[in-house]
């Protein structure tokens, strides 16, 4: 039951990327959906979960298919909201978040377990270096303690 609501927004928020708000955009017909720098980062945040349950259960496939979801969400971004609220986010992220994602991504590639923690605990460290930077310090993501997605096997398949 506590993690209802973390099931709840991540199953919005995949729904929102897997359809693309098709649903919103067809009730409205002046304007289609276009999602918001909230929205792309309620998706990233699930990504990142489901990435360290991934690596974690060490299914590899499933760990590099959400590095490479969770690196096109935060490009997308970079394209679409450079600037938000006064904060150059695109260049922040370029900054301090690619080279970890980079990291990740060849601790996937290696099916290393220990280098893929540590290069989890990094991009998630720089994750929350970009939050204080954009003035959100509140924002502070952490590595998961569960799933919140139960309607998942996390395992590789055998």
């Amino acid at each position: 039951m506590k993690h209802l609501p973390l099931a709840c927004a991540a199953a919005l928020a995949c729904t929102l990327s897997i359809h693309g708000g098709t649903a919103l955009a067809e009730s409205s017909n002046s304007k289609s959906y276009s999602p918001g720098v909230a929205d792309i980062m309620i998706a990233t945040q699930v990504r990142h979960a489901k990435l360290w349950l991934a690596g974690d259960a060490r299914n590899w496939d499933l760990a590099d298919y959400e590095i490479d979801e969770l690196k096109e969400g935060l490009e997308d971004i970079v394209k679409y909201f450079p600037v938000y609220k006064d904060v150059p986010v695109g260049q922040m992220i370029e900054a301090t978040i690619m080279a970890p994602i980079k990291d990740v991504e060849a601790a996937v590639k290696a099916k290393d377990r220990a280098r893929f923690t540590a290069a989890f605990d990094k991009l998630t460290a720089a994750c929350n270096t970009c939050h204080q930077s954009a003035n959100r310090p509140f924002i502070v993501v952490q590595r998961p303690t569960g799933s919140a997605f139960p309607n998942q096997s996390f395992a590789p398949k055998k």
